[in-house]
């Protein structure tokens, strides 16, 4: 009987699979050349960024600096991006993605350069602030640049891609990185007494010449948003005033919009904030987890997270992209909570992995979905807004978590913060499907942003 029924399922399952291949490799060879380069030219961004993620803090340390440097540096670039992100969006908005994302590409490279060589600690705190400000250009400017040359009907699997190129890469810097710190300091630099310190810099400057060199298929990116916005302003000084009064409308409209969204990214940010920065610190107190032992969990939630999101776009069309963005979010809560009060190592990890996959799940629908419902001279600043609130919750509920599991002990403490974590999960998931289930006819459609 089992038999009979596992042919059904496994074709089913083959045929389902085949169909996604098939769909995101139409979307793939069907998309913009913009798209094409714009996939290349991340990844080797993302090459770069995974280098520095995993280096740089074993770099301050190989100095022989005190340990808060590294908290420093960590916190200044996270400040300013805070602080710069919605003025960066507008600067996004007025002068064009291409042009935004090409100096600020140009100058976190160089950026990575010098800071690959000091080591005078306010020297490197200087260095993430000034690192965190023009990086906060590149963030905002990506999801816009990409969906002003998609149509909205393939965005949901160019999202995912974007997704998917990023995790990949970042998983594929941090190999490399630590790779080629270890070659170098048992080859090249090895019984020098400065040889660690000379084999993870030569390293950090190896990535930034990666990032350095993704400018290459981002100058083959063609932007004429900018002449487009132009004459669009030309049109509207034209406009009669029935018209000009339903342009203000429709402005307000888009404004709420926004803050919906923003609301949205907020309350979900301040939950993470509590646990995700913690995650490693939750395995190695509750469970006394090897280090290895937690790099591999992390490394398989990234994988699985990977997988995950070239499903979104299926359940998108089939069941809606709002109820499915927010039905991913509300089906990872009971995975959130058993990670709250799992005493066993096992099932914890699992409940890690699968929370992790089934959140991030929805992060390329709801993109598409933002960038289908706004204008294209305000998405910069409504990706800015919410990845403002998004890092603000993690810079303010990183103190209140570890407060409260230095206070309750590693059990309790935890158990309490990943609690409120999932009610605010909850309430975000909520939000966002009351907010914007109206619009969801509207975030499918044929025509390519300009």
């Amino acid at each position: 009987m089992s038999l009979s029924y596992g042919g059904p399922v496994c074709y089913a399952y083959f045929a389902m699979m085949s169909r996604l291949v098939n769909e995101y490799k139409s979307a793939l060879l069907g998309a913009h050349r913009n798209v094409r380069f714009f996939f290349v030219a991340s990844f080797l961004t993302q090459i770069s960024s995974g280098f520095f993620s995993v280096l740089y803090n074993l770099y301050i340390k190989s100095q022989g600096l005190p340990d808060p440097v590294a908290g420093y540096y960590v916190s200044a670039g996270s400040i300013a991006g805070a602080i710069s992100l919605v003025p960066a969006g507008m600067l996004s908005d007025r002068i064009g993605r291409k042009r935004a994302m090409f100096v600020a590409g140009v100058l976190s490279s160089l950026l990575y350069m010098v800071q690959a060589v000091m080591h005078n600690p306010v020297w490197i705190v200087a260095g993430a602030f000034a690192t965190g400000l023009v990086t906060s250009v590149i963030w905002v400017s990506a999801l816009p640049l990409l969906a002003e040359n998609t149509r909205k009907d393939e965005r949901f699997h160019l999202f995912s891609v974007n997704f998917g190129v990023a995790l990949a890469a970042q998983v594929l810097g941090n190999l490399l990185a630590g790779g080629m710190s270890g070659v170098l300091g048992h080859t090249v630099f090895a019984g020098s007494p400065t040889g660690e310190l000379w084999s993870v810099r030569v390293t950090l400057l190896t990535g930034a010449v990666i990032g350095l060199s993704a400018m290459i298929p981002f100058s083959r990116i063609e932007e004429n948003r900018i002449a487009d916005a132009a004459t669009q302003g030309e049109e509207k000084k034209r406009q009669p005033m029935g018209a000009a009064l339903r342009a203000v409308r429709k402005r307000r409209d888009q404004l709420g919009l926004i803050v919906r969204f923003t609301i949205s990214s907020a309350i979900i940010g301040f939950g993470a904030g509590l646990v995700i920065p913690y995650l490693n610190l939750y395995f190695l107190e509750r469970f006394r987890m090897p280090k290895a032992g937690i790099g591999v969990v992390m490394a398989l939630g990234q994988a699985v997270t990977a997988l995950a999101m070239f499903v979104g776009p299926a359940a998108a069309r089939r069941f809606g992209p709002v109820k499915s963005a927010s039905g991913f979010q509300l089906i990872s809560i009971p995975f959130l909570i058993m990670t709250a009060f799992f005493r066993n190592m096992w099932f914890a990890s699992g409940a890690v992995i699968l929370r992790q996959a089934l959140m991030n799940c929805s992060n390329p629908i709801q993109d598409s979905v933002m960038m289908a419902l706004v204008d294209d001279d305000l998405k910069g600043f409504a990706v800015s807004s919410g990845q403002t609130m998004f890092t603000l919750g993690w810079a303010v509920m990183g103190p209140v978590s570890t407060t409260v599991v230095h206070h309750y002990g590693a059990y309790t403490g935890y158990a309490i913060v990943f609690s409120v974590t999932a009610g605010m999960y909850l309430v975000g998931a909520l939000f966002y499907r009351a907010s914007f289930r109206r619009f969801e006819g509207q975030v499918y459609g044929d025509g390519v942003a300009t």
